[in-house]
């Protein structure tokens, strides 16, 4: 055991995303005994973390804070620290710690969004790394399906109009260690989670979709167990993949495909747990390996649904594909 565990340490693994998908697929990569580097997207403008950006100019720190608690060695303990939220009637309303803690780094220690994020990374021992894809003020956008364009993540995804394609404003660049660890992995991972504002939005940062048609590793697309309302509403799994390979070429300019693997769920969901995904507006994503087959990839299926996290991986089982693709075992 000891052996796979300093083995799995030693991966270079990248994780790109956001959100809640991205937390959980780092508490498996951690409890595989891997050290990842997560890249986060930096385009959230509502919650507390659009309120810090308008009151102090700082990036969003939200998906930042939960990747960091996702790598914490003492996760549980901290978890219920940093995710406390200050009570409706409070003047920090809407706030959680974790977030109030990385501006108050900012502000105390004259230091940026990412010597921030680094600086709590060590106070709270993470196994890994978490840094933001960049540290430029951006924002996301998007072209609707008639033409309409819209700008920041709130407003598009409480838009009814599908989403055509989407692009970042103003211009930013990656952080340089971004792409060093991009350039130096072993394997990467996108997904799970939302399509445009967590992967997409990634992957139009400049320079960043290049370093991935270099890199020499593996690249994995996690898919997500349902759709998401704004986000991806077609339950077809080669849509969410078109819409990942839509963007790849469009930021290069190449030919070539973004993804070597689909990891998907064929799992199926009883009547309890699909009446609870329609009630939040979601349906479960289809394996349509059929049209999948046109993209060149390798389709790695299995069963992950979760009883009590209908929108989420299995942890358990998603970690047992990880570990044969990891070559853990």
């Amino acid at each position: 055991m000891l052996l796979n565990e300093q083995k799995a340490a030693d991966l270079r693994i990248v994780a790109l995303g956001g959100g809640t998908g991205l937390g959980n697929l780092l508490r498996v990569l951690k409890g595989l005994g891997c050290a990842p580097t997560a890249v986060v997207a930096m385009t959230d403008n509502g919650g507390s973390s659009g309120k810090l950006r308008a009151d102090f100019g700082m990036l969003p720190p939200g998906d930042v804070r939960s990747c960091l608690l996702a790598l914490s060695r003492s996760e549980p303990e901290m978890e219920r620290l940093l995710c406390y939220r200050f009570p409706d009637d409070s003047t920090l309303c809407g706030h959680n710690v974790g977030n109030i803690l990385l501006a108050a780094i900012m502000q105390a220690e004259s230091v940026d969004f990412a010597a921030a994020t680094e600086r709590l990374s060590a106070l709270l021992a993470i196994q890994g790394r978490v840094l933001p894809v960049t540290t430029d003020d951006v924002a996301l956008g998007a072209v609707m399906e008639d033409g309409a364009a819209l700008a920041g993540e709130v407003e598009i995804a409480a838009d009814k109009r599908r989403i055509k394609e989407a692009f970042l404003l103003p211009d930013c660049q990656p952080r340089a260690e971004v792409i060093q660890a991009i350039e130096q992995a072993q394997y990467i991972f996108i997904g799970p989670g939302s399509m445009y504002s967590s992967l997409i939005s990634n992957l139009l940062v400049p320079g960043l979709a290049e370093a991935l048609k270099n890199s020499p590793a593996q690249v994995y697309y996690i898919s997500n167990m349902a759709t998401e309302p704004g986000e991806m509403p077609a339950a077809e799994l080669s849509r969410s993949v078109a819409a990942l390979e839509y963007h790849f070429r469009r930021a290069t300019g190449l030919g070539g495909h973004l993804i070597d693997k689909v990891i998907a769920n064929v799992g199926l969901y009883s009547p309890e747990l699909l009446a609870e995904l329609q009630a939040g507006g979601s349906r479960p994503i289809i394996c349509d390996a059929g049209k999948l087959a046109a993209y060149g990839v390798e389709i790695l299926t299995a069963d992950f649904v979760d009883g009590k996290n209908v929108w989420q991986h299995n942890k358990q089982k998603l970690a047992e594909i990880l570990r044969q693709e990891l070559k853990l075992q």
